[in-house]
């Protein structure tokens, strides 16, 4: 998400430059003008030098404000050029970020599919590499997928679907898609989901994406035979979701929620993308939400806390 918020910076650094430098202009011309009414008493006594001094206080107005608008002008530029040069620092990050985790399984498919052409596979085996190739394939495909989808997002071009709807019954049916995972992997879970409706204005498949992402992660990178909790409180027109578990502690100081970054360093062993919780993110802040990581929820490792818009 630095890119949007690097634009958030950039816009409110325009802003308070112009704010400045109108004041500065301001100033100067304020200035220019008590230095010529205090010379009026001096010049009152011959009327061709009052005239005279008429077109100098406006060429001193004028270089006043071309000055100050050439100075804008230059802090502004600065500023874009700057911004500019982290994006395009930031996208050549996330290319080869890709590049590296497409790399991986891809080695592993062709070295597979090698053997298998070459008849190096005993046939027992067969069946084994079949299936690895099929699961490399499928980390491709969702890796593909998620950075489509994280792209996306973050263009003006794309349009949600927009309509209210119960957010309450979508957390509901979230976890109960992924109930069999979470039994698979003998984790508990404690839920306190409002039996009214709590009504929210997205695309409902935003949302869902989103939410997803979280109930699926703690399965995915916890131990087994954790507890998962989750609560939703609506307060006003806020609606909080905060889903908490007792498994693997994030470190402080590490932010989950940009692109490719995930709590194992070696991505490719640790079987995350690092790109679900950045969509995640993308779209909650889309429809002017808030999602953070919190460590409060007493008798829990860590906890993901969202805020929504409601009604």
């Amino acid at each position: 998400m630095k890119s949007k918020n690097g634009m958030v910076r950039l816009r409110k650094k325009i802003v308070i430059t112009f704010i400045w430098v109108t004041l500065l202009c301001g100033t100067i011309t304020e200035i220019l003008d008590l230095i010529f009414a205090s010379l009026q008493p001096l010049l009152s006594g011959d009327e061709r030098l009052i005239i005279a001094s008429l077109p100098v206080v406006i060429l001193f107005n004028f270089l006043a404000y071309v000055s100050c608008g050439l100075i804008f002008y230059i802090v502004v530029r600065s500023a874009i050029r700057k911004e500019s040069e982290r994006q395009v620092k930031e996208n050549n990050l996330m290319y080869a970020a890709v590049a590296h985790d497409l790399k991986t399984p891809l080695t592993s498919i062709q070295g597979f599919a090698k053997a298998l052409e070459d008849g190096k596979v005993p046939e027992e085996e067969k069946k084994e590499i079949s299936d690895i190739i099929a699961k490399k394939s499928e980390r491709m495909n969702e890796l593909v997928d998620l950075l489509f989808e994280y792209s996306q997002l973050g263009t003006a071009e794309y349009k949600p679907n927009l309509s209210d709807f119960d957010i309450a019954g979508l957390m509901r049916g979230i976890i109960a898609e992924n109930y069999s995972d979470l039994e698979d992997h003998k984790i508990e879970v404690d839920v306190h989901i409002p039996d009214t409706p709590v009504i929210v204005n997205a695309d409902k498949r935003d949302i869902t994406r989103a939410l997803s992402n979280l109930v699926i992660n703690t399965y995915k990178h916890n131990p087994d035979g954790i507890t998962f909790y989750v609560r939703m409180e609506k307060t006003g027109d806020k609606c909080e979701i905060i889903l908490a578990d007792t498994g693997n502690d994030i470190p402080e100081g590490m932010n989950i929620f940009e692109p490719f970054v995930t709590e194992n360093t070696a991505r490719s062993t640790g079987g995350g993308t690092g790109l679900g919780l950045a969509l995640t993110k993308r779209i909650i802040d889309r429809y002017g939400g808030t999602i953070a990581l919190v460590h409060d929820v007493p008798g829990y490792t860590k906890a993901f806390k969202i805020r929504l818009k409601c009604r």
